[in-house]
């Protein structure tokens, strides 16, 4: 399946946008038997998974590249994004799939220990979700990263101009242009005869 420029940045940027919407509710929920931290324990997306957040802004940054760079760019730029996707995919799946260790860690950073307590945990809907999300990332980037080699660049128009020759063959510049009074935007339009 290829997909023009407009569709594949939207089937990376909602995803990416949506998966860094999610690292802000609640993924993991436990409760911890050490009698210091006694109690309920919620860790956020962002707290159990920062690296996820980290990499799916490099998706968005990738897509940004691959929609307007050339065909070298394009090519860096797909295997950067999708690389980004799967590490962000596993990052969301080691949170999900061990909400047990995910809350032993949170519970050691906030005792300050160097080993978990014991504790229990359970992945919220919040987390399950942002695991689909990741998966649907990985499958944007995919399919952005197979439509973009059909894509062409910027138009000419965002192309940096060769400095034209004068009379005996020295380089004139666009600077040279206006200190001779000429207006060199004027030549970029149109004939309007």
């Amino acid at each position: 399946m290829r997909l023009d420029k407009r569709r594949s940045a939207l089937t990376v940027a909602v995803p990416a946008v949506l998966l860094i919407a999610l690292s802000t509710q609640v993924w993991v929920r436990g409760t911890s038997g050490d009698v210091l931290s006694g109690g309920a324990v919620e860790v956020t997306g962002g707290g159990a998974a920062p690296g996820a957040v980290g990499l799916a802004v490099i998706c968005v940054a990738a897509l940004l590249a691959l929609m307007t760079g050339g065909r070298v760019i394009r090519s860096a730029s797909a295997v950067v994004m999708v690389v980004s996707a799967l590490g962000a995919l596993a990052v969301t799946a080691f949170v999900t799939l061990r909400p047990r260790e995910v809350v032993g860690e949170a519970l050691s950073q906030e005792l300050a220990r160097t080993t978990a307590p014991d504790a229990t945990g359970a992945t919220t809907g919040w987390g399950w979700l942002a695991l689909v999300v990741a998966v649907v990332l990985v499958c944007g980037t995919v399919v952005a990263a197979v439509s973009s080699r059909t894509w062409s660049g910027l138009s000419a128009r965002y192309d940096r101009t060769k400095p034209t020759s004068g009379p005996r063959g020295e380089v004139r510049t666009t600077w040279d242009e206006l200190s001779d009074g000429h207006d060199p935007t004027l030549r970029d339009e149109p004939d309007r005869t």
